[in-house]
C-alpha cells in the first residue's frame, strides 16, 4: 500500500532525484543526502520503506508513523515530496526485490508530473545499486547513484541503541520520539513547581508549568467550582504544554513536566460526582496512554516542606493534601506505572530545612538511575 504526500502538488521537472531507504530515524546524514538530492535535481521523493516489525516499528517507530514524521519535517519544502511503502504484502527481501521494485516505480510515478522525466535513486549500498540497476535495466530514464557516507558518519543503528549520546544527529521532528520524559507530582504545598523549575534549569531542559492552576488564576474559580467542561479543557491543556515543550527546539533529550492527566484525575475523582468522572474516563484513559511518562517523581505531602519554598499554603487542607497523596498512588497503580514512580521522601537533616535540598538530590539520582543522566556533574 502506497500513500501520498496530501498537500503538495506533484513534482514538475525533467529531472527528479528519490532518496529511499528505512529513515528509523531520519537523521542529519540523511538531510545531506537529500538537500544533495535537491541541488542536483527539479525535486525530490523521499521515501520511507518498511514492514511491521521492521527495525523502526521495534522501537515505535512504524513506517507509517515515519512517513507523517518526514512528511512534517519537509513541509516548507516545495521541491521534497515525501511518501512512503508498506512492505507487509510483499515477500521479505532478498525475495522480494521485483515486487519491491515495482512499488517504487509507482510510488515516484504518482508523485511526478513528467512520466519521461529522468530518475536518479540515490542510496548508500553498494548491492542496492547493483540490484536496482538490473531491475531498472530495461527503463531508460532511471540511474542509479551511490552515496558518499564517509563525509557524514552517521548511523542510524547507533542512534537507536543510544539517542541520547547521538542527540545532535536526530533530525529535529524526529527527536520528539526518543526525548525522556519525567512529570513532577505532588499535592499544593509539596514544591512541586519549585522542583520542576531547578531540575530542568539544572539540566537545561525545556519544562512546562501547572496548566491547572494557570487555568484556574485566569478564570479565577476555586476548586470545587471547576465543572466537567472545565476538567476538559484542563486535560487537554496540560497535554497541550507537555506536548509543546517535546517539541521545542530546546528539547535537549530530557523534558520535565509539571503534572499530567493523573494528577488531573486526583483532583477531578476527590471534587466531581462519579457521574461526572465516568465521563470524562475516556478522555482520561486514551490520554495517560498518549503521554507515555518515563520517570514519575513524586512529593508525598510533608507539612515542613511548603514552608520551605517560601509559599503560602496555609491554605491547605493538610487531610485534602493526604487524600490527593493517595488517589495519586491508587491511579498510578491503576494503570500500571508505580515502576516507573520514585517517591522523594528523604526529610533531610537539621541542616537541610524541611528536606527541599535532600529531595532535589534524591531527584537526580533517579533520573541517574533510570534515565541514564547525571545532573550532579561529578
Amino acid at each position: 500500500m502506497v500513500k501520498e504526500n496530501l498537500v503538495k502538488e506533484s513534482l514538475k521537472g525533467k529531472r527528479i532525484g528519490v532518496f529511499f531507504g528505512t529513515l528509523a530515524p531520519m537523521h542529519i546524514g540523511h538531510q545531506a543526502e537529500i538537500y544533495k538530492a535537491a541541488a542536483l535535481n527539479d525535486g525530490v521523493v523521499v521515501i520511507a520503506s518498511g514492514y511491521t516489525g521492521d527495525r523502526g516499528d521495534q522501537i515505535g517507530l512504524p513506517v507509517e508513523k515515519r512517513f507523517r514524521y518526514l512528511r512534517e519535517a519537509f513541509n516548507d519544502e516545495p521541491a521534497i515530496k515525501v511518501d512512503y511503502i508498506n512492505e507487509d504484502n510483499i515477500p521479505e527481501m532478498p525475495n522480494g526485490w521485483h515486487e519491491w521494485t515495482e512499488l517504487l516505480v509507482k510510488t515516484i510515478k504518482r508523485n511526478i508530473v513528467d512520466p519521461d522525466a529522468h530518475i536518479t535513486l540515490y542510496t548508500g549500498e553498494e548491492d542496492y545499486k547493483e540490484k536496482l540497476e538490473e531491475l531498472l535495466a530495461d527503463q531508460g530514464n532511471f540511474s542509479v547513484s551511490l552515496m558518499d557516507r564517509t563525509i557524514l558518519k552517521v548511523s542510524a543503528t547507533e542512534i537507536r541503541k543510544d539517542p541520547l549520546k547521538n542527540w545532535d544527529y536526530i533530525n529535529r521532528v524526529f527527536r520528539r520520539h526518543f526525548a525522556k520524559k519525567i512529570t513532577v507530582m505532588g499535592a499544593p504545598g509539596t514544591g512541586k513547581s519549585t522542583l520542576v523549575r531547578r531540575l530542568a534549569r539544572t539540566s537545561n531542559s525545556p519544562f512546562s508549568i501547572e496548566f491547572f492552576r494557570q487555568y484556574q488564576e485566569e478564570s479565577n474559580v476555586r476548586d470545587n467550582e471547576l465543572g466537567l467542561k472545565d476538567y476538559m479543557r484542563i486535560i487537554q491543556g496540560q497535554y497541550d504544554a507537555n506536548s509543546s515543550e517535546i517539541n521545542s527546539p530546546a528539547n535537549n533529550g530530557l523534558t520535565i513536566f509539571d503534572s499530567d492527566a493523573m494528577m488531573t484525575m486526583a483532583r477531578a475523582q476527590m471534587f466531581l460526582s462519579m457521574e461526572e468522572n465516568a465521563q470524562l474516563q475516556a478522555l482520561f484513559d486514551n490520554t495517560i496512554s498518549e503521554e507515555e511518562i518515563d520517570l514519575i517523581l513524586i512529593i508525598p505531602p510533608l507539612t515542613s516542606l511548603s514552608q520551605a519554598t517560601g509559599a503560602d499554603f496555609s491554605h491547605v487542607d493538610p487531610d485534602e493534601r493526604l487524600l490527593f497523596h493517595k488517589k495519586l498512588l491508587e491511579i498510578l497503580g491503576h494503570y500500571g506505572f508505580m515502576d516507573r514512580a520514585v517517591i522523594l521522601d528523604d526529610e533531610g537533616d537539621k541542616t537541610d530545612f524541611g528536606g527541599y535540598y535532600a529531595r532535589y538530590m534524591q531527584a537526580l539520582d533517579a533520573i541517574q538511575e533510570r534515565i541514564g543522566i547525571n545532573l550532579k556533574h561529578i
